[in-house]
């Protein structure tokens, strides 16, 4: 029955499921990978590494190539890498059935519900996490504002306060945007693309009101009849919009919204969407899920908890965005 004490190899069980149902839940799971070349670089921890974990943010090297008998030694490149610190938490979850009358009543397994239940809350939990840290506004980050009457504005410093009701999406501000990413800007580092397949490629996650504005436009419509991602199985393209000038563009709900651009007092709904490459955030990942059973009310109640350490963020060394861009936009307000 529901509230029956599971064994230890059935507790251990379904907490390796729970872990491995979650992975499958989180959004960004498609950019996430143990290396620095994805967009979300993961690093497994082993429990009692201690809170912080550190990160190399790894730059592309620029030096020239020795030619014909010239002397390589003495002139190697430097790998220049920053330390990037990501701090863990313990974050927990828990439900607790109604009774053993209760459960008499209706036809379904306690601990089942309870599993998919954890399992979306914690994707969406992590989904939210990440995000955040990607849409950092204490502190300098680099910013792309569209700009309709001067197209893409770059920006160190939040330019909400700027932002018009026409500013919406453009597929000028895309290519802009990648330029930025390819040549560094005064808040940004240079954004190292992802790389499928031997192509390059960043990515772009607007939200779903951007997505709206994005198909008004007649050319992007045009673009994605011609070029669409077509067979593609690596899960970067996966669910993807399309692709517009080696820019992977996505649209997810949980992108950063407001409703008071314009300034002080301002009515502008807009979004903070993303533009990303390689190493746009980090995530600590200690292990798997923790799931515990307990008992209430003389047995009568069964509860289980769900427990989980990570840590999650931005990319930065020395006040500037190593991986990512917010592009700041108005949006339909549908």
């Amino acid at each position: 029955m529901a509230t029956d004490w599971a064994s230890g190899l059935e507790v251990s069980r379904w907490a390796k499921e729970l872990s491995v149902e979650v992975g499958k839940e989180i959004y960004f799971s498609k950019f996430m990978g143990e290396g620095p070349g994805s967009a979300i670089h993961v690093k497994q921890v082993e429990e009692g590494v201690g809170k912080d974990v550190t990160f190399g943010l790894v730059l592309q090297l620029t030096g020239s190539a020795i030619t014909g008998d010239s002397t390589l030694e003495g002139n190697e490149q430097d790998l220049a890498t920053y330390a990037n610190t990501v701090s863990l938490n313990q974050k927990r979850l828990a439900v607790r059935d109604t009774g053993r009358f209760e459960n008499s009543k209706v036809l379904y397994n306690f601990r089942s519900t309870a599993l998919d239940l954890l399992k979306q809350q914690y994707a969406e939990l992590i989904d939210a996490d990440i995000f955040s840290a990607l849409t950092q506004t204490s502190g300098t980050h680099a910013y792309v504002r569209a700009d309709s009457s001067d197209g893409a504005t770059y920006a160190s410093s939040d330019p909400k306060a700027a932002l018009a009701g026409t500013d919406k999406i453009t597929l000028a501000d895309i290519s802009a945007m990648k330029t930025i990413a390819k040549l560094g800007g005064a808040a940004n580092y240079k954004i190292r693309p992802v790389r499928v397949d031997g192509e390059d490629y960043y990515v772009l996650v607007v939200h779903p009101e951007v997505a709206y504005d994005l198909f008004e436009l007649d050319e992007f419509q045009q673009i994605q009849r011609e070029a669409q991602v077509r067979g593609n199985s690596n899960p970067l393209f996966s669910g993807a919009l399309g692709i517009y000038n080696g820019v992977v563009i996505h649209s997810h709900e949980g992108v950063s919204t407001f409703n008071d651009g314009g300034g002080s007092g301002g009515t502008v709904k807009g979004s903070r969407n993303i533009f990303m490459g390689a190493q746009a955030a980090c995530f600590a990942d200690n292990g798997a899920m923790n799931w515990i059973e307990k008992t209430f009310d003389y047995g009568n109640q069964l509860g289980i908890s769900a427990a989980k350490i990570f840590g999650v963020g931005i990319s930065d060394y020395n006040n500037k965005d190593y991986g990512v861009i917010q592009y700041m936009t108005a949006r339909t307000d549908l």
